[in-house]
Order: structure tokens, then C-alpha cells, then sequence
């Protein structure tokens, strides 16, 4: 195994890539390396075989019980450049994890229209740095919608659901530098759990958060909403939250 170190190509055009994944290949290398979070386990594959050109935000969507699922990512490298990583950096059992001829990639628009609106869905991981109780005393991740619900101890207190309050959040970090605004009645709650997540090897695991969320928003400014897609929305990015597929609007 050789770690990719290769620095990202200057260009200032934002690339979509998506690569074909073989899940079997997968579970077999977390296996060989002792890692039990699929998400830290690609983001430690992605690192190895692609080094500085691996795409941040991702997002590896892989229905339960199939062989092989699809990888998509936002970077400033294109197919070429990775292939060419893979080609070298990557190990036999990683090459087939991810062959080099799945990878494919276009450039993204350089210009968004501003009052444009765009269908989305992202995966995210809704967490407040808050203590979550007195005992707490240093700050810590929290389920937003847990933290709203400690500000209402009595029954029936609170009057928001898990949408309502997911929606927010996310309508939060869209708007951050005005890049877009969110449409909350054509956003949707599309799935939830809470999983448990280990971002550094031999690391004690966190349980936190894990929806897909599913709407419409409005793009406000081009440059910031350009800056938005290439960093991702809130906190795990490196691990497969936050990456904004869009899709043309539904109502």
C-alpha cells in the first residue's frame, strides 16, 4: 500500500465524481484492517488511494443487501488525475473496491444563477456544539433535536418534531454567507437513525444523528453558493455527510 500525497490540480472549477463501489471488496478490507465504521473505513480507503485529490463532501449510497453501490463526490480533481492515483497508490484489494475504469467525472457550473431553485438531497449528521446536560461540562456534539427537546422538560412542552427542527438546522447552514435559502414546505424528513461513528483508529465510537434530508432551495449568490457544494454542509464532511445532489425541483 503506498499513502497518495499528490496535491490537487490548480483549477477553479469544481468536478462531480462518481465511481462504481464493490461492497463485498469493501466489508473484505475492513476486515483485513480491523475497522468497524463503513464511513471512517472509505474515508481511510479514499485517503490511501487518492491522497489530496480524494473528493470532500462524498457520499457512498449502497442499498442494503446489494454488491455494489455508487460513490459521488465534489473535488477539484477529475477522473484522469484519480485514475492515475488509483493506478499507484492503491493496493490490489483496493483496486478492486473501487476499479479505476468506474471513475467518471464532470465539471460542475462555474456560474448559479441567483433566485435559481434546485431539488437536493443530502445526508447529514444535525448536531449543536452544546453541553447536553449539567454533567457535561465541556462541549460536546449534540443531536439538535435532543437539545431542543432539554429546553422543554415537561410533557408536552415541546411543540416542533424532528423535521421541523432537522429543517431548521439545515436551513441555517444553507444561508451561512447567503449562498441559498431553504423551501421548508417542500422539505422532507426523508430517513433517520442514530448510528454510531469512530473517526480515528482504536478511537472510542460516538452516537449521534444520521438523516437524509430531501427538498428544494433557492440559490441567493452564485459565490457562495459555488463555495457551499465544494465544502459540504455541517460537521463530518469527511465521512460522507453534507455533499448536496441536486436534482431538478419537485413542489
Amino acid at each position: 500500500m503506498t499513502i497518495a500525497t499528490s496535491a490537487a490540480p490548480e483549477t477553479a472549477t469544481l468536478q462531480m465524481v462518481r465511481a462504481e463501489v464493490r461492497v463485498r471488496e469493501f466489508q473484505r478490507w475492513m476486515g483485513t484492517r480491523r475497522l468497524q465504521d463503513p464511513d471512517h473505513a472509505m474515508h481511510c480507503l479514499l485517503t490511501e488511494c487518492f491522497g489530496d485529490l480524494a473528493p470532500k463532501p462524498f457520499r457512498l449510497i449502497a442499498p442494503r443487501g446489494a454488491s455494489t453501490g455508487c460513490l459521488y463526490g465534489y473535488g477539484r480533481a477529475g477522473a484522469d488525475a484519480l485514475r492515475e492515483s488509483a493506478d499507484i497508490c492503491a493496493d490490489p484489494l483496493q483496486a478492486q473496491i473501487i476499479p479505476a475504469s468506474t471513475i467518471d467525472s464532470k465539471l460542475m457550473p462555474q456560474q448559479w444563477t441567483a433566485g435559481k431553485r434546485l431539488g437536493f438531497e443530502v445526508r447529514i449528521r444535525p448536531v449543536v456544539r452544546r453541553t447536553c446536560n449539567a454533567k457535561d461540562r465541556p462541549k460536546k456534539e449534540c443531536d439538535a433535536f435532543l437539545h431542543e427537546a432539554l429546553q422543554y422538560p415537561e410533557k408536552g412542552g415541546m411543540k416542533r418534531g424532528r423535521e421541523q427542527v432537522y429543517a431548521e438546522w439545515l436551513s441555517g447552514r444553507l444561508d451561512r454567507k447567503g449562498a441559498a435559502i431553504l423551501d421548508f414546505e417542500n422539505t422532507k424528513l426523508m430517513s433517520f437513525q442514530r448510528t454510531r461513528a469512530v473517526r480515528k483508529l482504536r478511537a472510542r465510537h460516538s452516537e449521534g444523528p444520521d438523516a437524509v434530508m430531501r427538498g428544494v432551495l433557492t440559490v441567493t449568490d452564485s459565490a457562495a453558493f459555488a463555495a457551499l457544494l465544494s465544502h459540504g454542509i455541517g460537521r463530518h464532511r469527511a465521512y460522507g455527510y453534507g455533499m448536496l445532489l441536486l436534482r431538478p425541483p419537485r413542489e
